[in-house]
């Protein structure tokens, strides 16, 4: 089968590679779309960052080379003897979290929080390829009014999900979100589907014009300076600021500016991965109890609220897929596009049959 494979730095290369063997407790897909992430793109370019490369992950025993892609949707060409609950034919979307199913953490369905958990494709083969295999506990299939396209964003839906989670807000309440790419715009969706008003900010007039389409109660330009920018979120909210802010940017400053915008008592959630460590007044965060929150990706659960969201129609996936290309063009379109800081498009989804 063919298959897009990390080796290294500056190193992927589609290759044809065996198909995966199916195991006993595993169902073997047919890959219908792999989103490609930013992650993606920064371990090609700057990595091995995160991916399993001079040592074996613990769980999976595999380290690089590595078939990439977590984002994925597929349809089950085949099922191993003990999965009894889906059967062949089945779309499905799955959770891609690897634990090791014993620890403290993963007893307790936390298994984002495991010491050893890795997503797909840093720790084990991924999903940009024509077939992949995982495990049958973990894939939850999609209702027959979800297209494949939709699904093909579950996963980043499912971490702005676990985020808006994160925040435990009340249905009323405000929630400001920073940086609107598509983790960023998916919560503003999920945030207005569960009853908040949301605000979106960010640079680009694209993502802008986005977050109205999708329902944002205002947008803010970052490109203003942050007097004005926090000037006209006091305005929004009369004057205490947000309930609520979500930073799904990441930038240097990005953390200090969602504190120093949440209003006293309120919640701060870091969605975003951080290439620079931002400076904090802690004395701000103590004497205006503000809660400061990490997020970080998704636990089963929150796929399967998505993939409710989505069938409610509460929630519109497709609207932010911008192209669709082959695994021979991922490198040089995909990446490429994303490393440009091309302003025109969100999500690229990959057809590894095209």
């Amino acid at each position: 089968m063919k298959a897009l494979v990390y080796h290294g730095n500056k190193d992927v290369r589609v290759e044809d590679v065996n198909q995966p063997q199916l195991k006993d407790e595993l169902v073997k897909l047919k890959i219908d779309y792999c989103g490609i992430c930013a992650t993606d793109m920064e371990e090609y370019y700057y990595g091995p960052k995160y991916i399993s490369h001079d040592t074996p992950h613990p769980i999976s025993g595999k380290k690089t080379p590595l078939i990439v892609g977590h984002e994925a949707t597929g349809t089950v060409v085949e099922v191993g003897k003990n999965v009894t609950d889906i059967i062949v034919g089945t779309r499905v979307v799955f959770n891609g979290i690897l634990s090791c199913e014993e620890c403290y953490f993963c007893d307790r369905g936390l298994t984002n929080q495991c010491p050893q958990a890795v997503i797909i494709a840093f720790g084990d083969d991924g999903a940009m390829a024509e077939y992949a295999v995982w495990k049958g506990s973990e894939v939850i299939p999609l209702p027959d009014n979800v297209t494949s396209i939709e699904a093909a964003l579950a996963e980043p839906a499912a971490v702005a999900h676990h985020a808006v989670a994160k925040s435990n807000f009340s249905e009323g309440d405000s929630i400001a979100i920073l940086g609107c790419g598509t983790v960023g715009l998916l919560a503003l969706q999920i945030a207005k589907a569960k009853g908040a008003k949301v605000y979106a900010i960010d640079k680009r007039l694209e993502s802008l014009k986005m977050a109205r389409k999708l329902g944002a109660n205002a947008v803010i330009d970052a490109n203003l300076d942050m007097e004005k920018r926090k000037g006209q979120l006091m305005e929004l909210t009369g004057g205490i600021g947000p309930d609520v802010v979500i930073d799904a940017a990441g930038g240097r400053d990005t953390p200090v500016e969602a504190v120093d915008l949440v209003r006293t008592g309120g919640t701060v959630v870091l969605v975003a991965v951080y290439t620079a460590k931002p400076e904090f007044d802690f004395n701000e965060i103590m004497f205006r109890e503000v809660n400061v929150v990490g997020s970080l990706g998704y636990q089963r659960s929150d796929v399967e609220s998505v993939v409710s969201l989505i069938s409610q129609k509460k929630i519109k996936t497709d609207m932010l897929v911008s192209q669709i290309i082959g695994i021979d063009q991922v490198v040089d379109v995909g990446y490429g596009k994303m490393l440009s800081g091309s302003k025109d498009f969100f999500r690229i989804l990959v057809s590894p049959s095209q």
